[in-house]
């Protein structure tokens, strides 16, 4: 066996043109596999071969009692290899059987016999041989890669992962084409996951092969595992800090995921590689604007505008920055560059809108988008916007007409289904409003403007006061301190006829807050309920000085003057 097996060894050099090689095969297998659906199998040739079942393996026993026999299997399977390379599969089946009688423990001609059988169709026998082979040798990856692959021409992808499992699991330290060859088979069952794990452990299998560690990034960006893609290119950028096609991928990711103060790293490393360009620039300023870093990201945005980078993020940013340091002017003037460089962007009138209702001037945010109200009427942020600015004015029916197309865009926007609710009410839709504000609350029992709104829209009509007891009471729980809370919980006990505790509620209210008319206005009538009436004079005549032209109020006053 020894000496056959040292023959053997010396053939396959000499033989190094024309035997099969199936270490250098695997990637082109599988390739074809992966990316290619028109794989055929290796044409028949229209022979005559021997039936398996025709050969006759001798016992050890024989072999050995004849030594000489060795060296002619040897010779059989020269010339076995011979008819191969020569394309005749049946007189090289006919010389590995005489070789095999001589030597049937020889798993490498059984193996030969096998890809014989294969190149002639026979895919069953071959596969039979090769079981007889690993059953010989179990280690014999030839075989094991041999029947994988034909497991993979006959599209059996669970067999040919079963033999690449046991391939990967026993090679040796540095061998990943494995590994490789199985994360493919993976992937081509859509088990993103487990392809992203394999490409990683042949990785680690061979820390030279960085396109493989590559690999398993792309992939988990294209699956959008994007935590495990930016932390398998951080791994990229670590070994290569100077490729800026990792240094770019990495920044989209650490945009994508929220881990911006790395992404300020890498950006500067990949300024530092490619200079100062617009593009950088603005991912600098974005990330620095992300997280909060006014400081930082203003001076980038006003240096890319002066750099003619009239990119419409950047503007918006920037005016974003004036409305909140309250420069109105300058947000109008970056507001109005959007409209005039982007005049489809609605973000240039969403700005120009809020620096007008940021100045209380709720009429120029209407004059700004009422305009483009048409243009806009799918766009969300335009309609809610307009209808808000209509509801700050009073002017209900608009508002209602704005709002509820804004909630046929958006239909989950809270603020949009609160700002409708109030103009609702407004108009006495008490059903319309009643049915928003109960579904805010069912939808979040702690929205303490809805409990509050909602309960005061109740004691004003004088209706289920219990009910708005219940949810005012929620919301004083909620915000204790809220003037605006307390007054409608002090209003509801006045209803209810408790003026103490009504007196109490509003007392606070006014003392939190002491310039809403109609908080005076109420304590006033409480005060007159316990008989308070000199006092109760004082805050009408307060309210009136914050509320002229209110009739009711001057009627208050003066009847009680009288």
């Amino acid at each position: 066996m020894e000496i056959i097996n040292t023959f053997i060894c010396l053939l396959n050099q000499l033989l190094s043109n024309t035997l099969i090689n199936m270490s250098k095969k695997i990637n082109l297998i599988i390739s074809l596999l992966i990316f290619s659906n028109c794989v055929q199998k290796p044409q028949i040739v229209v022979e005559d071969p021997i039936e398996i079942d025709e050969v006759h393996f001798k016992s050890n026993e024989e072999i050995r009692n004849k030594p000489n026999e060795n060296v002619k299997a040897i010779g059989h399977f020269m010339d076995g290899q011979l008819f191969m390379s020569q394309g005749n599969y049946s007189m090289a089946i006919l010389e590995f059987q005489d070789a095999l009688e001589l030597d049937p423990e020889a798993a490498t001609i059984i193996v030969s016999m096998a890809e014989c059988y294969w190149k002639l169709g026979k895919t069953k026998k071959s596969e039979e041989l090769l079981f007889i082979a690993l059953n010989l040798e179990p280690d014999d990856y030839e075989a094991r890669e041999m029947l994988a692959n034909q497991y993979i021409f006959q599209n059996k992808h669970d067999k040919a992962i079963e033999q690449y499992r046991v391939l990967a699991e026993s090679s040796d330290e540095g061998d990943s084409k494995y590994y490789i060859a199985l994360a493919k088979l993976v992937l081509s069952q859509n088990n993103i996951s487990e392809s992203i794990s394999l490409f990683i452990k042949a990785y680690e299998k061979d820390k030279s092969r960085i396109d493989i560690l590559e690999e398993a990034a792309n992939l988990s960006l294209r699956s959008r595992q994007l935590e495990k893609a930016r932390s398998l290119y951080k791994q990229l950028i670590d070994i290569d800090k100077n490729n800026a096609y990792y240094l770019s991928t990495y920044i989209d990711l650490i945009v994508m995921t929220g881990n911006y103060e790395s992404g300020i790293t890498a950006l500067e490393s990949l300024i530092a590689i490619e200079g100062e360009t617009t593009e950088r620039l603005s991912q600098l300023g974005i990330l620095y604007y992300k997280m909060e870093n006014i400081v930082r990201a203003k001076p980038l945005f006003k240096k890319l505008i002066n750099m003619n980078h009239f990119d419409a993020t950047i503007m918006h940013f920037l005016s974003n920055i004036y409305i909140e340091q309250s420069i109105l002017d300058s947000a109008r003037t970056v507001a109005n560059q959007i409209i005039f460089h982007h005049p489809s962007d609605p973000r240039g009138y969403l700005d120009a809108a809020l620096a007008e209702l940021n100045n209380e001037n709720p009429l120029g945010a209407i004059n700004i988008l009422e305009p483009v109200d048409e243009e806009f009427h799918n766009e969300f942020s335009i309609q809610y916007l307009l209808g808000s600015s209509y509801q700050q004015l009073e002017e209900y029916d608009k508002a209602t007409i704005v709002l509820r197309q804004s909630l046929k865009i958006y239909p989950e926007s809270r603020g949009a289904r609160h700002t409708l609710a109030i103009a609702s009410d407004a108009l006495n839709y008490w059903n319309e409003s009643d049915s928003l504000y109960e579904g805010l609350i069912a939808t979040d029992a702690n929205d303490v403007q809805a409990l509050n709104n909602y309960s005061y829209s109740l004691v004003e009509r004088n209706i289920h006061l219990n009910k708005a007891l219940s949810m005012a009471t929620k919301a004083i729980e909620l915000e204790p301190q809220n003037a605006a809370y307390l007054d409608t919980i002090g209003w509801i006990y006045y209803k209810m006829n408790n003026i103490e505790k009504a007196l109490s509620f509003i007392r606070r209210s006014v003392e939190l807050e002491n310039d809403n008319a109609v908080v005076l206005e109420h304590l006033g009538d409480v005060l007159i309920a316990n008989n308070q009436i000199e006092e109760a004079i004082i805050y009408y005549l307060r309210a009136l000085d914050l509320d002229k032209d209110n009739q009711i109020l001057q009627q208050k006053a003066g009847i009680v003057a009288n």
